[in-house]
């Protein structure tokens, strides 16, 4: 099939003026002790997941704490004050998405 109007192709890379945060660095050989930052998009089942997440780890390791937030959209980046809350009071986050 022919494409009718040639004039414009658009990218679906999309851009954005948001800052990029960089991975932090791998230096727990364990996750005893640590605090954990667990970001939702806001989609079905994935808030559930996170928190199944959340309480294995829990489980499994000593964690110190599990800071749970959520995207208002999953549509757009998380808002500022909420990743920096995680920055500031995680010291490993685990995002995931859901359907």
């Amino acid at each position: 099939m022919a494409l009718l109007h040639t004039e414009v192709i658009l990218s679906p890379e999309g851009t954005s003026q948001r800052k990029q945060h960089r991975l932090a660095p791998r230096r727990f050989a364990s996750l005893d002790g640590v605090r954990v930052g667990l970001l939702g998009n806001s989609k079905l089942n994935a808030d559930a997941v996170l928190l199944a997440i959340g309480d294995l780890l829990k489980e499994r390791y000593a964690i110190e704490s599990v800071v749970v937030r959520s995207k208002p959209t999953f549509s757009k980046p998380a808002p500022d004050n909420i990743v920096d809350e995680l920055i500031s009071g995680s010291d490993v986050i685990v995002t995931g998405v859901g359907d």
